[in-house]
């Protein structure tokens, strides 16, 4: 077979696979299995095919894949509940349009160019946005990109960009106030993601409610840990806490899985939640109902903002003016028995 010959139908029929599994390890899905992935790189490797995006896209002919760049820590990804609500929410909706999704475990810095430049993809979709992107930065124009991307979450360093996000800075408002409604004024935090810009801005939001009450900010109470699982920083959170002198009367975890996990190292150290201290999370994962107590949390909506940002992206695929540049999703405070109400004299 002369290598001018070789389609990908080609190469789909020596690896024994559809067409659209080929196209899903050509754009560096990591949704297909090992061995069917091993067939289809020794079938390109013994023809040696040469897919051309650039060209295929020049005729006009779609790649029928969009791309999600999880641009953190996979580990941190594939073990966010959000995080695979959301990318569920997105798989559901291309389904349901005939579109595959490539997901791209790579930061955003390296894999935005060379996907911009290969065309690999209809439209891309960036997961787990930091406040300095490098590659986004110097997008003057997003309008003008080949393909078009969708941030999933809003930065004021790249509102030119088109988004949907979580309102974070109003979330983190008003859970603080409503805890400052239930009697707390000492309030101590914990999260290990500081460089993600959702929690940074849930932070703002915390602070801003604080500031507006009259209460003070004790940076001795807001425990950040770097580099850690959400286990590890609630365990070394309530290692902190238990060492202090003057305790904060409730602890706001910035993931459910923070909250689970100090609540059972400070239980196991014989406190009791919420009598000695009132511990609050966020995400609402389906198990935070089922914890003794059950947890008190903010309920985010991940399988809709996967929905929402395929929607923007499809209408931006199809030429479609957008009705909205960015879409904000308002979390839900679910009141349960780890938040006490403290009574005043």
């Amino acid at each position: 077979m002369e290598k001018k010959n070789i389609t990908i139908s080609d190469i789909a029929r020596i690896a024994e696979v559809s067409k659209s599994t080929v196209s899903r390890v050509l754009t560096g899905n990591s949704f297909v299995e090992e061995s069917k992935r091993e067939k289809i790189l020794n079938a390109i490797k013994e023809t040696g095919y040469v897919p051309n995006f650039a060209a295929r896209s020049l005729r006009g002919r779609n790649t029928g894949t969009i791309g999600v760049i999880l641009n953190l820590d996979p580990d941190y990804h594939f073990s966010d509940f959000i995080s695979m609500e959301t990318l569920r929410g997105i798989s559901s909706s291309a389904y349901e349009s005939g579109y595959n999704v490539s997901v791209i475990v790579e930061e955003c810095t390296h894999a935005l160019p060379r996907i911009l430049k290969d065309q690999s993809v209809d439209g891309l979709i960036v997961m787990g946005l930091k406040e300095k992107e490098k590659a986004l930065k110097i997008i003057k124009n997003p309008e003008d990109l080949s393909i078009p991307v969708v941030l999933l979450n809003y930065s004021e360093n790249f509102k030119r960009f088109p988004s949907v996000s979580f309102s974070n800075v109003i979330s983190g408002y008003d859970f603080m106030k409503f805890i400052i409604s239930m009697g707390h004024r000492n309030v101590g935090t914990i999260d290990c993601s500081p460089d993600i810009l959702a929690v940074k801005n849930r932070m703002t939001g915390v602070r801003r409610a604080l500031d507006e009450s009259g209460f003070d900010f004790i940076p001795d109470w807001h425990f950040v840990f770097k580099g850690i699982d959400q286990g590890k920083a609630g365990r070394k959170g309530a290692e902190h806490f238990l060492q202090l002198k003057t305790r904060p009367s409730v602890i706001i975890a910035f993931d459910d899985d923070i909250a689970i996990s100090f609540m059972a190292s400070v239980t196991a150290a014989g406190l009791r939640v919420p009598a000695d201290v009132s511990v609050v999370g966020v995400d609402d994962i389906p198990i935070s109902k089922y914890m003794n107590p059950p947890l008190t949390t903010q309920k985010l909506e991940g399988y809709k903002r996967g929905t929402l940002v395929f929607k923007m992206l499809g209408q931006l695929m199809s030429k479609e003016k957008l009705e909205k540049k960015h879409i904000y999703i308002r979390s839900v405070i679910i009141e349960r028995e780890s938040l006490k109400k403290i009574i005043k004299d």
